[in-house]
């Protein structure tokens, strides 16, 4: 008979999670693709969709209470909505796709509701065309999700960006394992640098007050450079300037780097970060060295 109990508990432990969700793809199999739906969001600033299968209404909407929401403390300024009302008592996770003409893709792994109480995911997919909203519920609900204007203006400034610099500046040389120079002025110009054997085989720096530094990965205060990836490629990367000075700024890379480069390379940031801490605290540190560094 134990044996008997302990096999029925276990069987009951496997069998939960096969029936506690099912993933339902809607992607762009909805209304809010269509022509009338994007002329209805830019003239009276929301639009809607419903679905029978699954039992969902989705809505966008530049308004809370155009959700049927009203909340004094959710800024309609700064934000547009997204909306999903959910009717059936089926456990789902769901994913549909927004069109850019609503908003323009950027990713956020949670995004909190301001009504509701379900947590969502933001995915640029198909080349930034949509954003893929995932969500799961449990039971019949209506959830709010902001969608954030900066950061919206923020990704779509990079992806333009990105996708006009070689148009701008030149395209890096194919493969090279000394060092390559280029010149960027302006702000937000760029250069693309391909990296045939994959961007961790780069070397990437610029010419700072203090010798040669490596660029960061992601737009830094202290640097007035930075390199993006392009999303789903490690072949190459966009080198992106945020100088706001019209002064010419002086980059280098090797996109075959040896271990010796790497090796150097950190060596040169680990001097910089005495200059980065006074930069980013606003302080004057005078204990820390002052000694220049090698340009090798």
């Amino acid at each position: 008979m134990k044996r008997l109990i302990a096999l029925l508990l276990v069987l009951s432990l496997v069998a939960v999670p096969a029936a506690a969700q099912t993933m339902t793809t809607i992607d762009a199999d909805h209304g809010l693709t269509s022509d009338a739906a994007k002329a209805s969001f830019e003239e009276d600033g929301v639009a809607t969709t419903s679905l029978s299968a699954p039992d969902v209404t989705i809505t966008v909407a530049s308004e809370l209470s155009q959700c049927g929401v009203e909340d004094w403390t959710v800024s309609d300024t700064r934000n547009d909505f997204v909306c999903l009302e959910y009717s059936e008592e089926i456990d789902r996770t769901l994913r549909f796709f927004v069109p850019n003409e609503y908003w323009h893709p950027y990713v956020r792994e949670t995004v909190d509701p301001v009504h509701g109480d379900v947590t969502a995911s933001f995915e640029p997919v198909e080349d930034s065309e949509y954003t893929a909203v995932t969500a799961t519920v449990d039971e019949p609900t209506t959830v709010v999700w902001p969608v954030n204007a900066e950061s919206s203006w923020f990704a779509e400034r990079k992806d333009s960006t990105i996708s006009n610099v070689e148009e701008l500046t030149g395209v890096g040389v194919a493969q090279t394992d000394t060092w390559q120079y280029a010149t960027l002025t302006g702000n937000e110009t760029g250069y693309s640098v391909r990296a045939p054997n994959g961007t961790d085989a780069l070397t990437l720096e610029y010419n700072s007050s203090d010798g040669w530094v490596t660029i960061p990965t992601e737009e830094k205060s202290y640097a007035p450079v930075y390199a993006q990836e392009y999303e789903g490629r490690d072949d190459r990367v966009v080198l992106i300037t945020t100088n706001s000075s019209e002064t010419p700024l002086d980059v280098r890379y090797k996109t075959d780097s040896t271990s010796t480069d790497r090796i150097s390379a950190a060596l040169r940031e680990i001097g910089q970060i005495d200059d980065r801490l006074e930069e980013i605290l606003d302080i004057d540190i005078p204990f820390f060295g002052g000694d220049e560094d090698d340009d090798s």
